[in-house]
């Protein structure tokens, strides 16, 4: 892999055709420009893959920041892997802010039939759903193990006459059709023609419990499902402890004794009660039609890209979001997900809008279409309304000072094109929550906080500004 410094162009061949959703998928994002053969970098960090070369594009001041070169400018001979792991910690704590943060997908399992269908593509979805269930997975896996589903199963037997425990008609019948069985004796049970017979041996029913019933069927074959795609589809988030544990714990559940007697799943028992209603049973059936919803939100191919990619830019438009989240939620109250990452679509564009409404009546969209006066086109980040107030925060994965002149640019772009009371970029800093704001009257003001411009009470803030954010991941 080669280090290529994002202020620099990069020239790719025409015929890259490989990489083209990748480049409409940084194209829409607005990170990247393309101008002929030349790509423009301009909020991208990530792995690219051009003209058979693997190329880390990164920022020099980032770079730095990483810990990716030393003292000479050269990088350090395990950047590759250090870059990796940055990279995974930061997917790590983002999926889990999401999960937190509700933004995970809740779309109610009664709009969907119950049938057997193929397992979702997104590798994202299936990490987040599994993490998200986790526990509930393995407490369900330990129920089923504990009190297994199981039947009777009844079989015909013959046995001697002093052992017989069962007569019926058919019993009567089977010995009246048999007289081969019948031996003369004495003490015999039945009279013909002076002399006394008495069978060899009587039907007779057994009972025999059997744990192979469709449901445990059911169970063992998405067990298998899981190990299969813990094994490949999600083998690149071992890193992850959780997924290696349930990796573990799946594994350990098909070695059981109950399993083993177990056969294959032959049918699809879409109609049965005991996966519908039983304690453990319901649980998993639930989770497995989940991994197999047809429809999720666009986020989570976003966020496969990001990951094919390894691109810190996307990963940041999120942590800028769950951050703000948190901040309003705990100054303006609750909120609850209006419009969950819904897929939009605009002149061949695809993008996700989400709305979040808060108790006082608060309003966040993140990534909303906007029109200026001169019906030109803006997609921000973050736009917020509340009452008179109307404000953007747009996520930069950059160090301010180091693009200070694009990035304020930019937010004169937003204020301006869509007439909004101020603009904010939300830049990485080593710093948390510091920045400045300039006002329309040329005065400067340091700030601390998202919720600050908005408060109520609060003057009238109009005008421009930064605000570094941290990069912390407990």
């Amino acid at each position: 892999m080669k280090i290529h410094f994002a202020e620099k162009q990069l020239e790719i061949k025409k015929n890259e055709i490989k990489i083209e959703d990748k480049l409409n998928f940084l194209q829409q994002k607005e990170h990247i420009e393309i101008y002929g053969n030349f790509i423009i970098f301009k909020n991208f960090t990530g792995i690219f893959e051009v003209n058979g070369e693997k190329y880390l594009i990164i920022p020099e001041k980032l770079i730095e920041h990483f810990g990716l070169i030393d003292e000479t400018k050269e990088p350090v001979p395990n950047f590759e892997d250090k870059y990796y792991k940055q990279f995974e910690k930061f997917l790590k704590y983002i999926l889990k802010e999401l999960s937190k943060e509700n933004l995970f997908y809740t779309l109610s399992l009664s709009h969907f039939s119950v049938e057997e269908s193929y397992l979702n593509e997104s590798k994202i979805f299936k990490l987040l759903l599994l993490l998200e269930k986790k526990e509930e997975l393995i407490s369900s896996l330990h129920l089923i193990l504990s009190n297994p589903h199981r039947k009777l199963f009844v079989y015909e037997t013959y046995k001697n006459l002093n052992e017989v425990s069962c007569i019926d008609p058919d019993v009567i019948v089977n010995i009246a059709q048999n007289p081969e069985r019948l031996y003369e004796t004495e003490n015999g049970i039945i009279e013909y023609k002076n002399k006394k017979y008495s069978p060899m041996a009587v039907l007779q029913y057994e009972t025999e419990e059997t744990f192979d019933t469709i449901e445990n069927r059911f169970i063992k074959y998405f067990l298998k499902e899981l190990e299969f795609v813990l094994s490949t589809d999600l083998k690149e988030f071992m890193f992850l402890s959780e997924i290696r544990e349930l990796k573990n714990d799946i594994e350990y559940a098909l070695l059981s004794d109950i399993f083993s007697d177990v056969g294959e799943l032959n049918y699809f028992p879409s109609n049965s009660q005991v996966l519908m209603k039983r304690s453990g049973y319901r649980e998993v059936f639930q989770i497995y039609r989940l991994l197999h919803l047809s429809f999720v939100p666009k986020i989570f191919e976003d966020l496969d890209m990001a990951f094919s990619l390894k691109d810190m830019a996307t990963l940041w438009e999120y942590y800028v979001l769950t951050t703000i989240l948190k901040e309003f939620k705990d100054n303006f109250g609750g909120y609850e997900v209006e419009i969950n990452f819904e897929e939009k679509i605009e002149q061949g564009t695809i993008y996700e809008y989400a709305k979040f409404k808060f108790n006082n009546g608060l309003i966040l969209q993140y990534q909303p279409t906007k029109w200026s006066y001169s019906n030109l086109k803006f997609r921000p980040d973050i736009y917020i309304e509340y009452k008179e107030h109307r404000c953007i925060f747009d996520a930069k994965f950059r160090f301010f000072e180091d693009n200070k002149k694009d990035i304020l640019q930019n937010m004169h772009y937003y204020k301006d094109g869509i007439k909004t009371q101020f603009a904010i970029a939300v830049c990485l800093g080593k710093k948390n929550k510091e920045g400045k704001f300039w006002k329309v009257n040329k005065d400067k003001k340091l700030i601390n906080s998202f919720f600050e411009f908005i408060k109520e009470n609060k003057e009238k803030l109009e005008g421009i500004g930064y605000l570094d954010l941290k990069l912390e991941m407990k």
